[in-house]
């Protein structure tokens, strides 16, 4: 643990200078200014130098930002690395399903238009009606996150925007993907919007399993709004309520608003449904007074390890308010407000209870953001307290316009007393020309856009901390052109932000590749990434970034084969192979989610080789209790399975080398399943423990003997290590890490041919000699040796078929555990 570890990054608002550095455009700008032709050189001749990240990312961040400008007019932005083919399908989705324009978002070579984006569209579908803020966003949202996570298995990270204009009329939503999951081609999502206006919106697009949470929500929605459902709104969401009329109270910023109690009650009430989570909250506020106020909550069923523990909601206003919201759990609430009156000197304003959940309001002398956000969440972490989510936004208040900061906090798995190491980043794009801004067509660099570095923490500071200010540093200076200010050491002056016209620009560009460079570069994990748009149309840019370290990072494969066997397409494939276009061989493989009768076959295999036998393999695990060194169960959650020609093509291949005289049969052979049944004599299923991402990476290329043992040594000798118990197995499982789907594990069930095994009781290098005396594998029987387990290594790529990925939880609970 690392106490009081943090790094801030922030960025100041000052004037600065400019130069130019052996033909290099170095530092800041002092005003705005056009592009010039050389200008423009430089800046494409940086972005070509990205490149240089890419090749290397394999954590990579891609950022969809929807933009609608009124009813029937909106317009597509996709920034981040095309990796796994994401914008070539992209590309069809928004082309045919969404009936999208392709525009030209300019390129990397010289003397064309500076590129935003790395793909952009005109969208005709987004719509608007009325002036109580009622628009598609939400719902064309949710269709990109089915989409992008529910069929290409990106991962959701974050979901932010907010509206610009003069009355917020225009409305952006920034949606962040990070690397793929499996578990994201069977968890659903569910986002709620909540109006100050009196209304609620709920998009979803649930199977029948899952359905039943509508239900739940809308009890909840009749109980505690006296909410009615309305027809007529499907173009807009899948439900919509009108709440009674006295449900919210006061207006936005108001003493009497009860908008963000009610907030944190709907995320206690969907967090105690099974298996949902918030993941991502995106606020804002509108109208002429911006006297409305809207939440945006998106949920999924992801079934994570904090549970259905409650909220308590910081808000922090630059005008002079902080405001608490949640129920009292472990004294935290009483705890803060001491905190508060003694620390910042805030003083009462308002009190109320509904339910459960306090509101208390304080004025204080408002300070740094950032600064007091880092504050806040120090104080919680040292409560045991983790931040789940957070939001800002630029609110107007009594003709004042001010910025508002919400931090969403439940108790976590930090110890409490200690607090881990952050990186918090803030960019902020800069200041245009304001009569520049009246001409879409012409590119400024934006004046005063800088980058501040600040390291909060211990003395001396933890070696991660160090580490990563000299690693930005180098970033900075590299990417973004950076220099040191002399007068104000920790910050740096930087030139890579530019517009067009007063919205768009090239600030989510950056934003990705800076996610890129600290997740995959640094193993950092990504928390939230918040969007901020300041000024008196919100045409001044900001976006906070934060970042926390979880330790060593999980080694994820790039899924990178190419498969072009011609043989493979002309082979039988089994008959339970369901994919049309890989039977058809028009595709080569195809992922597909078991069916339940296999999930339960899969499920009784993991119990009936399950052993509570502890090895020293088996390393800590964080969330086990104090007085457990094992689970005692493996519950699977999802499964899928491996069509793939190729890989099978090599397996029938290898099989017809050996026949088989004496057929071995492991543990996992007993009791005969649906799935048992589908082998072929030789063959039998055994384990292999690894992470959700690597395991799916493996279903698509197979094993790669240049890795064998890189992970778990090689105590019989080189080769692909596999195990017929799955307590073995879950030795080496892991969760993915950087708070992806966290304590969901992997195990790959491979179809292996076992034939003539060469069975060893005592560790060497027995590889070569069973291969020279015709064995098709080795067997370390520690079981018999060491009443622990038996391993099997394969010498061949193509005596191991990986058929199933196995994504599960471990269970700790005895009384948990089905007699």
């Amino acid at each position: 643990q690392h106490q009081g570890a943090w790094l801030q990054i922030r960025l100041a608002f000052t004037g600065m200078g400019c130069c130019f550095s052996s033909g290099e455009l170095q530092g800041g700008l002092s005003a705005p200014k056009e592009l010039s032709a050389k200008v423009s050189k430089l800046a494409h001749s940086r972005l070509r130098r990205l490149r240089e990240l890419d090749e290397t990312t394999k954590i990579p961040f891609i950022l969809i930002e929807l933009t609608g400008e009124g009813d029937g007019e909106g317009e597509i932005e996709v920034c981040g690395k095309n990796e796994y083919g994401v914008y070539e399908a992209l590309d069809e989705f928004f082309l045919t399903q969404w009936g999208c324009t392709k525009l030209d978002p300019g390129d990397l070579s010289d003397n064309t238009k500076i590129p935003f984006c790395s793909a952009q569209y005109r969208w005709d579908g987004f719509r608007a009606q009325g002036t109580e803020g009622l628009n598609n966003m939400g719902k064309s949202t949710m269709q990109v996150i089915d989409y992008v996570a529910g069929q290409l298995s990106w991962t959701l990270a974050m979901v932010n925007g907010g509206n610009v204009g003069e009355v917020g009329e225009v409305r952006e939503t920034q949606i962040v993907f990070k690397a793929p999951h499996p578990m994201n081609l069977v968890a659903p999502h569910m986002m709620v919007e909540m109006r100050s206006a009196g209304y609620i919106e709920v998009c979803c697009d649930l199977d029948d399993e899952n359905r039943g949470v509508l239900d739940i929500i809308d009890s909840y929605f009749r109980d505690r709004f006296q909410a009615e459902q309305m027809d007529g709104h499907e173009d807009f969401c899948d439900r919509y309520y009108k709440t009674s009329d006295n449900v919210f109270k006061g207006t936005s910023g108001s003493s009497e608003s009860n908008f963000n109690l009610l907030v944190t009650d709907v995320c206690d009430k969907i967090v105690k449904i099974n298996g949902w989570s918030l993941v991502s909250a995106n606020s804002g506020n509108y109208g002429e007074q911006g006297m409305h106020s809207e939440q945006q909550l998106l949920f999924r069923k992801d079934y994570h390890p904090l549970g259905d523990t409650s909220y308590t909601v910081v808000t922090l206003n630059s005008e002079g308010e902080v405001e608490i919201n949640g129920a009292e759990r472990k004294g935290v609430v009483t705890k803060l407000t001491k905190w508060l009156q003694t620390e910042w000197k805030c003083t009462n304003k308002t009190n109320f209870q509904e339910g459960d959940i306090f509101c208390r309001k304080y004025d204080w002398t408002a300070k740094d953001l950032i600064e007091a956000s880092v504050e806040v969440i120090k104080f919680f972490e040292m409560q045991g307290q983790e931040m789940q989510v957070t939001s800002q936004q630029v609110i107007k208040e009594q003709d004042k316009i001010c910025r508002e900061q919400m931090l969403f906090f439940r108790e976590g798995k930090t110890e409490v007393g200690t607090i881990e190491p952050h990186l918090f980043l803030e960019l902020y794009a800069g200041e245009g020309n304001p009569e520049l801004y009246e001409d879409e067509e012409v590119t400024q660099i934006l004046a005063k856009q800088h980058v501040r570095v600040e390291q909060i923490g211990p003395d001396p500071a933890s070696k991660e901390l160090e580490d990563v200010v000299e690693k930005i540093g180098e970033f900075i200076k590299t990417y973004l052109g950076g220099t040191q200010d002399p007068a104000n050491p920790g910050t740096w002056n930087i030139n890579v932000f530019m517009c067009r016209g007063r919205f768009e620009n090239n600030l989510a560009q950056w934003t990705m590749r800076i996610c890129d460079f600290l997740v995959d570069a640094q193993g950092w994990s990504f928390l939230m990434c918040s969007l901020c748009n300041m000024g008196d149309q919100g045409q001044f840019r900001g976006q906070q970034l934060l970042f926390r370290w979880d330790g060593d990072k999980r080694n994820i494969p790039v899924s990178t084969t190419s498969w072009n066997n011609t043989d493979s397409n002309k082979m039988e494939v089994p008959d339970y192979w369901v994919d049309e276009k890989v039977r058809s061989g028009e595709m080569v493989m195809k992922q597909v989610v078991c069916t339940l009768e296999e999930r339960q076959a899969l499920q009784e295999m993991l119990d009936s080789t399950y052993k509570r036998v502890l090895t020293r393999d088996r390393a800590p695990d964080d969330d086990a209790p104090e007085d457990e060194e094992m689970p005692y169960r493996l519950e699977l959650e999802a499964a899928f399975r491996s069509e793939h020609r190729a890989l099978w093509y090599k397996y029938q291949d290898r099989r017809e080398r050996d026949p088989v005289d004496e057929v071995y049969l492991p543990k996992t052979a007993d009791p005969v399943t649906c799935v048992v049944e589908r082998l072929q004599p030789g063959d039998g299923y055994l384990y292999h423990g690894t992470n959700p991402s690597s395991a799916m990476s493996i279903l698509k290329t197979g094993f790669n003997m240049e890795h064998a043992g890189s992970a778990t040594g090689t105590m019989f000798g080189p080769g692909v290590y596999c195990a017929e118990a799955s307590s073995k197995s879950d030795e080496y499982g892991r969760d993915d890490g950087g708070n992806t789907y966290p304590s969901l594990c992997a195990i790959l069930i491979c179809r292996c041919f076992i034939g003539k095994p060469y069975v060893v009781q005592q560790a060497g290098a027995h590889v070569d000699t069973a291969r020279d005396q015709g064995f098709d594998c080795v067997i370390g029987d520690r079981e018999s040796a060491a009443k622990t387990y038996k391993e099997y290594v394969f010498f061949e790529e193509a005596s191991v078929y990986p058929e199933f990925a196995v994504i599960y939880r471990r269970q700790y609970v005895k009384e948990q555990v089905p007699a």
